[in-house]
């Protein structure tokens, strides 16, 4: 005779949690337009370049239409040169908020660099699973990197999308890191990029016990009591 008790029953759904689908346009910015250093609710701006964070140290928002428009609305995110100084190399995260991760998970991006780049821009997602942690020594697992190669039309220079897949569950942050070295406004790598219509999207979660394989289970418990 099988034997279901709730606790049995409440790991069960414990298990089967999911994270919650959600979206980042970066909307609707600051009024009037602006370039501001204020991020939505939950994003953090973190910057270790081994030089020094620049006269641009942290991830900013904008939405007055300059250097390019938004891939969707008016807002989006940007880092740039001035992130480091002199001829440094860059790091400079843009955190998400705090995701409950399920493998399986898509993270999927808009991002482009200047409309004619003479300076190389790259940039990794990055994931950490050390929950609310924000330091950069914690995002060790890298999903994609665009321009690896470093080259001057490697990073798109259109809005471009990029999808990501979490290969594992925890909790935890991802990331867009910054990351071309020999960058600064005195370095050979490095110019403008932009992030927007960001989409965290949860694999179904089950809805109710039956999907999990308990409600038939549970029946027939009570039929033998």
């Amino acid at each position: 005779m099988v034997r279901i008790t709730a606790c049995a029953v409440a790991l069960a759904l414990a298990g089967a949690a999911q994270a919650q689908s959600f979206s980042e346009g970066f909307e609707p910015g600051p009024n009037p337009p602006v370039v501001t250093t204020g991020l939505p609710a939950g994003w953090v701006s973190v910057n270790n370049s081994p030089g020094g964070p620049g006269s641009n140290p942290n991830w900013n928002w904008r939405n007055d239409g300059a250097v390019f428009p938004a891939h969707s609305g008016i807002g989006y995110a940007y880092a740039n040169f001035n992130s480091s100084t002199g001829a440094n190399n860059i790091s400079n995260y843009l955190m998400s908020p705090v995701v409950n991760f399920s493998a399986g998970d898509t993270i999927s991006f808009w991002t482009r660099t200047v409309d004619s780049p003479f300076f190389p821009d790259r940039m990794e997602l990055v994931v950490s699973f050390n929950g609310a942690s924000t330091s950069p020594g914690d995002f060790t697992t890298s999903l994609l990197t665009i321009n690896a190669g470093l080259t001057a039309a490697g990073y798109p220079n259109t809005w471009t999308n990029f999808v990501a897949t979490l290969p594992a569950g925890g909790s935890g942050r991802f990331a867009f890191w910054y990351n071309p070295p020999n960058g600064g406004p005195s370095g050979s790598n490095s110019d403008y990029i932009g992030v927007d219509s960001v989409e965290y999207t949860a694999i179904p979660a089950p809805a109710s016990l039956a999907l999990l394989g308990l409600g038939g289970l549970v029946a027939a418990r009570r039929r033998r009591a």
